[in-house]
């Protein structure tokens, strides 16, 4: 792993949170800085990354391009470090010299990131190139009632997008630990753990990632170690970073959140799409629709999951139609497959009609089902 300053990964920008007329920018857009040498060193780390840079005068100039990356210094920020207010979306990094003392004005703004150079250079070229190559998507899935199956669902979607050929990641969330390795009968599997990864800091090298993981039913995974707690900051401060170098380490991302998690969750923010497990009995209904209420409109886009038994007079559409949601599909309960999640066999759980039912909620997830065109 690539250990770096600290760095928090900011919130994926959702489409609607795009400003009118927003098209696709250039990678970077760096405001002319205080200094002639500093203009120079971001150049040649431009180069290095082997990214589109463009200049700008003010930090509202260089919003106006809706750049992936503003990179600006510490003089751009105290002339003009209010503007950033209406842009959260896009990713800032304050870039200086030592003497400049850059992270006294991030602080100050809010910025998500700094780069003290030259020691933070390779840094910055290897993040902007990151930036800049194809990213996999990541796909959330989250029960709203106790039992609701929702980890059970995150294993065969990784399943049937790994058959259909895709490069898949299944992780686990949340502060259980060890249920998702055990259903897949993984527990013994070599391999990194959350626990392993509780004291890396800044951005993670997906390569590295990637290849230092556990693999069941040809896919990646990555949950806690079974009997184990979960480490403390993990979920804030260490996840984010990683689920961002799944992204480009993985086609697609299956993240089991588990149950009914908090709409605050900086986990959850960088959801592309959800799906939310919720059952048709009344008691599991107000569950769903109490969690679902709490969250606001930057939730990622959220469909539900029927699964079955339903009780009679009741089917999907309905179901999802009383939560005010859309229908991603209807999951069946099975016996065989209860009884196969318990055993720690739920890989050997290939019935038809199941393999059907989650090829369908596969594709109604959309875009989360594989990479960005």
């Amino acid at each position: 792993m690539t250990e770096t300053l600290p760095w928090t990964p900011p919130a994926r920008r959702r489409p609607e949170q795009q400003s009118p007329g927003h098209t696709d920018g250039p990678h970077a857009v760096l405001v002319l800085p205080h200094s002639q040498h500093l203009q120079d060193e971001i150049a040649r780390i431009a180069v290095a990354a082997g990214i589109e840079l463009r200049t700008a005068d003010t930090i509202a100039g260089a919003l106006a391009h809706s750049p992936d990356v503003l990179l600006v210094d510490a003089h751009a920020l105290e002339r003009g470090g209010r503007t950033l207010g209406a842009f959260r979306g896009t990713e800032t990094i304050c870039v200086g010299f030592e003497a400049e003392e850059p992270w006294q004005q991030s602080a100050r703004y809010g910025v998500e990131g700094v780069a003290v150079l030259p020691q933070a250079g390779p840094w910055l070229a290897e993040h902007l190139a990151r930036r800049n190559s194809p990213t996999g998507r990541i796909l959330g899935v989250a029960g709203t009632f106790g039992g609701a199956g929702g980890s059970t669902l995150a294993c065969l979607l990784a399943r049937e997008a790994a058959d259909s050929g895709q490069q898949v990641l299944l992780a686990e969330s949340g502060s259980s630990g060890g249920g998702l390795e055990y259903r897949l009968g993984a527990v013994e599997a070599s391999g990194l753990r959350w626990q392993d990864l509780a004291g890396v800091e800044g951005t993670v090298n997906p390569i590295q990632l990637a290849a230092a993981l556990p693999e069941a039913g040809g896919f990646a995974v990555l949950g806690h170690a079974s009997g184990e707690p979960a480490p403390e900051g993990v979920e804030e401060e260490v996840q984010p970073a990683v689920l961002q170098a799944a992204r480009a380490a993985f086609g697609l991302t299956v993240l089991d959140l588990g149950t009914c998690p908090p709409h605050h969750s900086r986990v959850l923010e960088q959801c592309d799409v959800l799906l939310a497990v919720v059952g048709g009995r009344t008691p599991c209904l107000l569950a769903a629709k109490s969690w679902w209420n709490g969250h606001g409109p930057g939730a990622p886009p959220t469909s539900a999951v029927v699964r079955g038994p339903l009780p009679e007079g009741m089917d999907e559409v309905r179901v999802a139609s009383l939560l005010g949601m859309d229908l991603a599909g209807y999951l069946p309960w099975t016996r065989a497959v209860a009884s196969a999640s318990d055993g720690g066999r739920l890989l050997d759980a290939r019935r038809r009609r199941l393999r059907r039912a989650v090829g369908r909620i596969l594709a109604a997830a959309g875009p989360a089902a594989g990479r960005e065109p």
